[in-house]
């Protein structure tokens, strides 16, 4: 089996290069909108529904304890680009999709976690009004930051998407044996003001 094809749910280790801060990092990819594609009455519908001009999609890491409460979010606002240790961070908001491979990253310096983070839970969110069917190639990755060995690798398949505007795709947990990994794989309908955390949670029960 390749660790890159991960099933819905699988768990795996992860076999992180021992140098350094064992870093790794969680990538999320996707193409800018295609305005000369979409032409100016799909631009004005799209203005009449509430969808920007724009496809903006944001990834964020959430921190629980053994409880499973929430400590902090990481995502790419200002104020919660990096948790208290600066041991995870965000590579910054990426608000258009524009370059190559991927527009947004959370860095995690597994040798340096605090104790009492237990599990970390990623998700893609759009917040531009527009849905995952709209969305041109977008891409998740989990990836070695010191060899570049990918552990996960998917286009998201979103062609039955029409009203899932979140996606959660991986939980990292820590256990006697080391770090492990499992690929959730479950599209949500998420709203701005969403408190996620209270939603995430039914996925920090091992499977």
């Amino acid at each position: 089996m390749n660790n890159n094809k991960l099933t819905k749910n699988q768990i795996a280790p992860v076999n992180v290069t021992q140098e350094a801060h064992h870093r790794v990092f969680v990538g999320l990819g996707w193409d800018p909108k295609d305005e000369k594609e979409s032409g100016i009455i799909d631009a004005i519908a799209d203005t009449i529904t509430g969808k920007a001009l724009h496809h903006d999609l944001d990834l964020s890491c959430y921190l629980f304890d053994a409880n499973e409460s929430l400590i902090e979010v990481v995502n790419a606002e200002t104020e919660n680009g990096a948790d208290q240790s600066g041991k995870i961070y965000h590579s910054g908001d990426n608000v258009e999709g524009i370059g190559d491979g991927d527009d947004e990253q959370i860095s995690i310096e597994l040798k340096d976690i605090e104790g009492y983070i237990s599990s970390m839970v990623f998700t893609a969110t759009i917040k531009s009004g527009h849905n995952f069917a709209d969305i041109d190639t977008p891409e998740i990755r989990f990836v070695d930051g010191y060899s570049d060995h990918i552990f996960l690798q998917n286009h998201i398949n979103h062609a039955d998407e029409q009203d899932k505007s979140g996606y959660v795709f991986l939980k990292l947990y820590y256990t006697r044996e080391g770090w492990q990994m499992q690929y959730l794989d479950e599209y949500f309908v998420f709203k701005k003001k969403d408190d996620l955390s209270v939603y995430l949670k039914k996925f920090l029960k091992s499977e």
